[in-house]
């Protein structure tokens, strides 16, 4: 059974009708327009912007941004509670730059300890302390019980189904991906040998 939709009187429903309405004009001058997906990736990245505001909402208080807190999680669910700034960087998506002044400012609260590794002197190791682990706890009920409340009573075969959608679009992005590289590197391959 699908669930009825919500009422379309809210700021954000509004938003993606806005959007909508301009994709269906610039459709009627662009037949091949993919008004469609666009309106899916547009709603994605609304709700991804939503969401991120959302987190933020509730981790300023404690003085931290979605990078620390994501940062803080990924240490919180490695097997001995560590990694290496390079796993770090790969999981929140920041470049290695950005990724040591997130982990100077955890570490400067005490939230996450850093020494070196036994294999390679050059390498750091970053585990969260247990100061850092109870604030993990004190944070995610807030943060799931919001998260709860917005998928409300979307049963778990939908959400489950939406999720297996994404994760298709993922692989189908990969894809291209890796065809544009091998496209690149054929062409790459196959240029005419210049002629002075």
């Amino acid at each position: 059974m699908v669930s009825p939709p919500a009422p379309t009187n809210g700021p954000l429903q509004q938003r993606i009708a806005d959007i909508e309405s301009a994709l269906a004009r610039a459709a009627a001058h662009l037949p091949t327009l993919a008004a469609t997906e666009v309106l899916i990736i547009r709603a994605v990245a609304l709700l991804a912007r939503e969401f991120a505001a959302l987190f933020e909402d509730e981790l300023r208080p404690h003085g931290l941004n979605e990078t620390d807190f994501r940062t803080l999680m990924m240490l919180f669910s490695q097997p001995e509670h560590t990694a290496h700034p390079s796993e770090l960087c790969a999981y929140v998506g920041q470049s290695p730059a950005n990724m040591t002044r997130v982990t100077d400012g955890l570490f400067e609260r005490g939230l996450i300890s850093r020494v070196a590794s036994d294999e390679d002197r050059r390498r750091m190791i970053l585990r969260i302390t247990p100061a850092g682990e109870v604030l993990v706890h004190e944070l995610l009920p807030g943060t799931h019980a919001r998260l709860r409340e917005i998928f409300g009573d979307m049963p778990a075969v939908e959400r489950e189904c939406l999720l297996g959608q994404l994760r298709g679009i993922l692989g189908r992005m990969d894809a291209c991906a890796a065809h544009d590289a091998d496209h690149a590197a054929g062409v790459a391959t196959h240029r005419p040998a210049e002629t002075s």
